[in-house]
C-alpha cells in the first residue's frame, strides 16, 4: 500500500488552523468511507513554526494522530514544507506528499479523487499533479486551474484567474508551475529536484521554482479538475502600500510577492534573457508608480 502524506505548515492562526484540519479530516473520512479498495493509506504532517497561540496544543488533543514537527519560528512556507516533506519521505516512507495550507478547504470528495486519477493512468503517479483552485465563497469563481510561465520573457499567467468556472476547464491539462496548495508531489520527484529553495525563497516563488527546476529535469505537471479546493483571499500576504514604508516592505519583506531580490534571482534562474530583464524592469517600474499614485492621494 503506498503512503500519501499531507504536510501542512502553520504559524499562529489557530482559528484557520482548526476549520482547515476539520475539513481535511472530513475529506478523509470520506475517502475511508467510499474507497474501500484503495492502494493509498494517509498521513498528515503538521510543521508548527513556532507558534504561540496554542496550536500544537490543540492538534495534539484534537487529532493526536496527526505527526506534529516544531519549528523555531524562522522556518517560513518553504523551509516548513521542506521539514514535513524530509520527515514524510524518510521516516515516513512516504510515496506522495501533499502541500496544503492551514487556511485550505477542500470538497468532500477531494481523496476519492485523486485516488482515482492516480489508478487512471501511471503516468500522472510519476508527475506533479494540481488542484483546481477557487476563492473560497465566491460563488465558483477561479482563483487559478495551474499557470504558465515563459522562459523567455519571464511572463506569469494564472490559467481562468478570476473566472467563473462554468465547465471550461473540466479536462486535465499540462501546466508549468502552481501555488503550493493542494500539490501532489511523487516522494522520487522530491529527491530527484532537490526540494524547495528556503534560503533564496522562504515564502513565495519557492513553490515556483520548484515546478521549474522539475520541468527542467523532465517532470510533468499537470492540473486536475476533480481535485477542488478553496482559498481565503483574507489570508494572502502584502499586496498593496498605502504609505512609503508599505512601499519598502513589499519591495524587501519575505511575506510580498514583489520582493525585489526574490525576483531577480527567480528571473536569473529561469528567465535569462534580454526580454525577461527588460519585463521584470517594467513591472516593478508600473508597481512603483502606482503605489506612488496610491499614497499621494490616500
Amino acid at each position: 500500500m503506498n503512503t500519501i502524506c499531507i504536510i501542512i505548515p502553520i504559524h499562529n492562526r489557530l482559528l484557520l488552523t482548526q476549520k482547515g484540519i476539520r475539513s481535511l479530516y472530513d475529506a478523509l473520512s470520506y475517502h475511508q468511507n467510499h474507497v474501500l479498495d484503495s492502494a493509498y493509506r494517509f498521513a498528515v504532517v503538521v510543521v508548527d513554526d513556532g507558534s504561540t497561540d496554542g496550536s500544537s496544543e490543540w492538534i495534539s488533543r484534537h487529532y493526536p494522530d496527526i505527526h506534529l514537527i516544531k519549528g523555531d519560528g524562522n522556518l517560513w512556507w518553504s523551509g516548513a514544507v521542506n521539514l514535513g516533506a524530509k520527515h514524510a519521505v524518510e521516516h515516513l516512507q512516504a510515496d506522495f506528499v501533499i502541500l496544503w495550507n492551514d487556511d485550505t478547504l477542500c470538497e468532500i470528495d477531494y481523496f476519492v479523487e485523486l485516488d482515482a486519477v492516480l489508478k487512471k493512468e501511471p503516468a500522472y503517479s510519476r508527475s506533479i499533479l494540481v488542484s483546481k483552485i477557487y476563492w473560497l465563497g465566491e460563488s465558483n469563481k477561479l482563483f487559478n486551474y495551474g499557470c504558465y510561465y515563459s522562459h523567455k520573457t519571464g511572463q506569469k499567467k494564472l490559467i481562468g484567474a478570476n473566472e467563473t468556472d462554468r465547465g471550461q476547464f473540466n479536462d486535465i491539462i499540462r501546466i508549468d508551475w502552481s501555488g503550493g496548495m493542494g500539490t501532489v508531489i511523487p516522494a522520487t520527484v522530491l529527491t530527484k529536484v532537490g526540494f524547495f529553495d528556503a534560503d533564496i525563497f522562504p515564502q513565495y516563488h519557492g513553490d515556483m521554482d520548484f515546478f521549474l527546476r522539475a520541468g527542467k529535469l523532465g517532470v510533468a505537471s499537470f492540473a486536475v479538475p476533480t481535485l477542488k479546493i478553496y482559498n481565503n483571499r483574507e489570508s494572502t500576504g502584502l499586496t498593496k502600500a498605502r504609505s512609503f514604508d508599505d512601499l519598502r516592505k513589499m519591495l524587501v519583506s519575505n511575506r510580498s510577492l514583489h520582493n525585489i531580490r526574490h525576483n531577480i534571482v527567480l528571473n536569473k534562474r529561469h528567465a535569462n534573457t534580454v526580454f525577461g530583464w527588460a519585463n521584470l524592469t517594467l513591472s516593478y517600474a508600473k508597481l512603483i508608480i502606482k503605489s506612488l499614485r496610491t499614497i499621494v492621494w490616500a
